[in-house]
Order: C-alpha cells, then structure tokens, then sequence
C-alpha cells in the first residue's frame, strides 16, 4: 500500500473526527474497522458515513448493519470508496445497486508547492475571533452553497487557537471573499473548503489564500498537504503542483433493502 496514500486517507478521517465525529448529537460506531459516522444532521450525506479503515474492512454484513445504523437516524447516508485503496469496491457497489452521490480527485502535494502569482490587493488572516467565524461562514454559504448544519460544525469557535485546526480568510476592503480550514494530522495537513464568494471569482484571491496557507505550513514543518478537488479548483491545485493519487467516491444506498448478490 502506498505510504502517501495511507496518509492522506487518514488526514480525511481525522478531518471528520474533528469536525464531524466531534458534534454533540454525532453518533459513531466501529464495525469491522469500519467507521459507522451519523454527523447529528440527517441531510449530511458526506458527514453521515461509512468510513473503511483498512482495504478489506467493507463487507456486506457491515453494508447490512450500516443500513440499520443509519434508518434508526431516519438519515440519509454514503459509502465513502477511494478507487487506490479499495480497487475492487466501485464495481461492487455499482453492481449492488448503490449510486454516485459525487466523485473528487484525492490530491497530494509534497515538497515545496510551485510559484503561482495570486492578487496583491488581498489580506490574508488566520482565524482568531468570533468575527471570524462568523465571515467564514458567510463565505462559505455563498461559495458551497452551504447551510448552518455544515458551516456551524466548521467554523467553531472552540477550535480558534487549536493546534490542529486553523481557519484562514482573504479580505479586500476589509470584505471577506475567499476561505479555507486546515486540519493537521501528523506530518501532514489536509486543506478544505477552499471557496470564493462569487462575485470575487477568477480574481486570484483563491492563489494568493492557498500560497499563504502552503507557507505557513512549511514554516511550522509541515512539507505535505493534500485536498479532495473541486472541478473549478483542480486546475489551480495542479499549477501549484499537487498530483492525484486517487479518485474517492461517495455512494448512495440502493433504494431497494436487499443488497442483491453483492
């Protein structure tokens, strides 16, 4: 198994653990070194999850208890796959009837990232107050399109000051307009919810946060990143010179109860 690859799924499961797993109301059970998550929020399709610790781990008996785990919640739920790591499991889930919620690039950056020229009028800050916490979700609301049930469990106002959880935001004119979260786990970070509010889109605000973020990183030790790509994001990851090392894919139950012949 690829050491890179270990990594990188592992700073996704402690991503969700911080932010997700952490949430009062969150329910979380192990079966089979399989990760059976509920996030508190029904609709959270990404956060309510199975999670695989180990390439063997999904079975259709964990498959069958998770269907349970998660009718008990009256929730909606996915089968988080990444096709390096599992290679059997996307045809056999296809094939079982299960459907694709939505696939991202698993991406990796090692070393130092390449010179990419970002927007000089932006201010770079990382999060420290209330206030903060509050632009990051407006920025976020307006980028992902996303509710409080995601943007509260982000943006937390115990995790200001945390080691292993920072926020940072680009300002212009003293406006919020670009964000991300970065959420460390050993030697590397994962970096998320890179978004720009849209009017302030193809202005290299986005370049100018994540050249900031990369900086800081390598100045605290840390010489390895990785993120889960959005198609508007991809091409600004590879500039800077991130590579893929796998595609993860978040399957929808089948609509049926049996799992067929899987």
């Amino acid at each position: 198994m690829d050491r890179l690859l270990e990594q990188a799924l592992a700073c996704v499961d402690w991503f969700y653990q911080r932010i997700f797993r952490s949430w009062p109301g969150a329910v979380t059970e192990v079966l089979n070194q399989c990760t059976l998550s509920y996030s508190g929020d029904v609709r959270l399709t990404g956060a309510n999850h199975i999670w695989p610790q180990q390439p063997d781990a999904l079975s259709e008996r964990v498959l069958a208890s998770a269907a349970r785990f998660f009718a008990a919640f009256h929730a909606a739920w996915s089968v988080v796959v990444t096709d390096t790591y599992m290679p059997e499991w996307n045809e056999r889930l296809e094939a079982g009837g299960y459907f694709t919620r939505w696939s991202t690039p698993l991406m990796v950056l090692t070393g130092a990232p390449l010179h990419v020229r970002g927007n000089p009028t932006a201010r770079i800050e990382r999060a420290t107050t209330r206030q903060h916490i509050t632009d990051i979700a407006q920025v976020m609301a307006e980028a992902f399109g996303s509710g409080s049930g995601v943007n509260d469990r982000i943006g937390r106002p115990e995790h200001l000051g945390q080691s292993d959880i920072a926020h940072y935001l680009a300002y212009v004119d003293g406006e919020p307009v670009a964000c991300a979260t970065i959420a460390l786990y050993g030697d590397m970070a994962g970096i998320w919810n890179v978004g720009t509010r849209y009017r302030f889109r193809r202005q290299r605000f986005a370049t100018t946060l994540m050249n900031v973020v990369l900086a800081d990183l390598r100045a605290h030790g840390i010489g390895a990143s990785m993120l889960m790509a959005s198609a508007a994001g991809r091409p600004l990851y590879e500039r800077l010179g991130y590579r893929q090392i796998g595609t993860t894919t978040y399957y929808g139950p089948p609509y049926r109860t049996a799992f067929g012949n899987l």
